[in-house]
């Protein structure tokens, strides 16, 4: 192809008496000695013009006769160039016939092409994908506790084939009898090794639960710092237990799960409940006990409520009412409408097992108590309404009720360290308490203050909470509140508590560094093996001649002491955290405080796994065993 047939010409002007030609377009100069597949390439890649050979340009003509108008609706603004000093292209207007020919020839218009028939062959998933999907699949039935059939269901399988249709989903039999025992005991080895490196003390949550069909549930749940000083709670055991839940029963059944997982001389702390089957359990295993915090506050405000018991049936009365009327419920929105409500709020209903929700009813029966007289003044049939002492009683309770609840939610906590402000959060109601007698609240309402009080104070619950030694050593070790919330007598108590178990610590590792070889001289003579000499030498033997000064007990003195004139830590300030950034400040004190902080004050974990057990069981479509039930709330709860 030479320069007087090619159609490149139309963009290039030859430089006489050289091989060297320049671009219409962007003046830039290009050889052609040999041939023009250079002037060709410049064109293709940096102008997007495709240049085509003679015959080539006849099957394009061809193309642009069969689609007449084509070539109007392409701009020459849609040619591309990375040039600056490229002038700017003529409008569509002005662009001559003989241009307009040319830039027909030279368009990169590209016939179409039959598509291969291995397009539509779905291509064969590897088994490092379907490995990957498969996991993701579990998950659903693991975190979300979905049930298995969910796998058969049709829309289900629509948008898998759509989203990939090479994967083939596993049916539910694969699923239930093969996967998730497979990820079971992987999981299982991996929580236990996990535990044996990790953890050097903890404390147990457990407690028992009945589902509708009075099948038995025992949870046991065991709380540790690991080595980043994070909090980890690992669920241990959640199966069915159809044994009478005897004292000696469940006393056998928490120590076969103890010694299933190696936790013999782990365990420094117990919380459950305060029935006294388990109580007398963990005294047969002589393990140290602690009711739980919110179950035994649910208790003292639930005992208190009784004094109001008629009032709170015809609070529960009005709200049953309107809750169950259609018509009723009907104009109770159009009447909050009508005052300015954007959008209406329903009343809520309270439970007996949980204090706080009669607080939230009460709340939210305060909030609507314009609506609600008004409405009630508007029906037929209506229940009785509440006098203007009544009302001025609820307004009371609720401010009344709401540090309590502050409380639960502050000791309900399941992802940091509770057990050191059981003792705070005790002092600190019963300062409230004395608070709320000093205004001029009815002798009603103060009846029911009293009551909260004298629930408190009693002996078997929170009379001797200060006496717990666990609970003061956490307080302490705890740099948000150290020994300002304990009485003198227990401060001097638990500082020297602290100082022996510190000089303890200090005791078994200078034992453990006799009984273990000198590792920096054995790096020393591995140096010395390899370039004859060692920089570290001289250092190395006189920090190995030296000696400790003082007794494990002055050393213990002084880094207690360092501790408590250390400024206290913000009240949200993350204690784990705080320890693991001054772990080297308090080198033994740190150890001790990963030992105790651990303890928690409530059995409320276990709760939230047998919520998680009754959407299992509950759900008909699962039909699920209660060996598979303990496999997916382990899974659950572990992964």
């Amino acid at each position: 192809m030479n320069r007087r047939t090619s159609n490149i010409w139309s963009h290039f002007t030859a430089i006489e008496n050289t091989t060297f030609a320049k671009c219409n377009i962007c003046k830039k100069k290009y050889s052609y000695k040999s041939s023009v597949t250079n002037l060709k390439t410049h064109m293709n890649s940096s102008h997007w013009i495709q240049i085509y050979s003679s015959k080539e340009s006849n099957l394009v003509n061809e193309e642009i006769e069969d689609n007449p108008g084509q070539i109007n609706e392409i701009s020459i603004d849609q040619i591309p160039s990375t040039s600056h000093d490229i002038p700017a292209p003529l409008p569509l207007t002005q662009i001559t016939p003989v241009q307009n020919a040319t830039l027909s020839k030279n368009l990169n218009v590209h016939k179409r092409k039959q598509t291969q028939i291995s397009a539509y062959t779905p291509r064969k998933m590897t088994f490092d994908v379907q490995q990957k999907i498969d996991n993701a699949l579990l998950k659903m039935f693991t975190k979300d506790l979905q049930p298995f059939k969910i796998v058969e269901d049709e829309g289900f399988k629509n948008f898998v084939h759509l989203l990939n249709p090479s994967y083939k989903i596993p049916n539910r039999h694969t699923l239930s009898k093969v996967s998730i025992p497979a990820l079971y005991q992987k999981c299982l080895i991996e929580t236990k090794e996990m535990i044996a490196t990790e953890a050097i003390s903890g404390c147990i949550t457990t407690d028992c639960w009945t589902s509708r069909n009075n099948a038995g549930y025992i949870a046991i749940t065991f709380h540790f710092i690991d080595n980043n000083f994070l909090l980890k709670s690992v669920l241990l055991s959640c199966h069915e237990f159809s044994d009478s839940h005897t004292s000696q029963n469940l006393s056998q059944k928490i120590k076969s799960i103890i010694q299933e997982w190696n936790l013999e001389n782990k365990i420094i702390f117990a919380v459950s409940d305060n029935t006294s089957n388990i109580q007398l359990a963990l005294k047969i295993l002589q393990i140290k006990h602690f009711g739980c915090f919110a179950h035994t506050l649910n208790l003292i405000v639930q005992g208190a409520l009784a004094l109001e018991s008629d009032l709170l049936d015809k609070i529960k009365t009005i709200v049953t009412f309107f809750r169950k009327s259609t018509s009723a419920n009907k104009k109770f929105q159009i009447y909050q409408t009508s005052n300015g409500v954007k959008v209406p709020i329903k009343l809520l209903q309270d439970v007996s097992i949980r204090w706080n929700s009669s607080l939230y009813m009460l709340d939210r029966f305060v909030v609507l108590e314009d609506c609600i007289r008004g409405t009630l003044g508007l029906l037929d049939n209506s229940p009785p309404g509440l006098t203007s002492s009544e009302w001025k009683i609820i307004k009371e309770l609720v401010l009344v009720l709401r540090p309590f609840e502050e409380a639960t939610k502050a000791v309900s906590g399941n992802n940091y360290i509770t057990a050191s402000m059981v003792i705070v959060i005790a002092q600190g109601l019963i300062n409230v308490c004395d608070q709320l007698l000093k205004q001029n609240y009815t002798s009603r309402t103060n009846a029911v203050i009293n009551k909260l009080l004298n629930g408190m104070k009693e002996r078997n619950r929170w009379g001797n909470i200060e006496n717990s030694k666990t609970l003061a050593r956490c307080t302490f070790l705890d740099p948000r509140f150290k020994d300002v919330p304990l009485s003198q007598s227990i401060q001097q108590t638990t500082k020297t508590d602290i100082i022996q178990l510190t000089a303890a610590i200090i005791s078994s590792e200078s034992l453990e560094e006799q009984q273990i070889p000198n590792t920096s001289t054995a790096t020393e003579t591995a140096t010395e093996n390899k370039s004859g000499f060692s920089i570290w030498c001289t250092i190395d033997t006189q920090v190995a001649q030296m000696k400790p000064t003082g007794t494990n007990t002055s050393t213990s003195i002084i880094e207690v002491q360092r501790y408590l004139e250390d400024s206290l830590q913000q009240r949200n300030t993350d204690t784990l955290k705080w320890w693991q950034e001054n772990k080297h400040n308090y080198p033994y004190l740190s150890q001790l405080a990963r030992k105790h902080l651990c303890c928690l004050g409530t059995s409320v974990p276990s709760e939230r796994i047998f919520s998680q057990a009754g959407l299992l069981i509950s759900d008909r479509r699962s039909r699920l065993s209660s060996k598979k039930v303990e496999m997916l709330l382990f899974l659950n709860q572990n992964m």
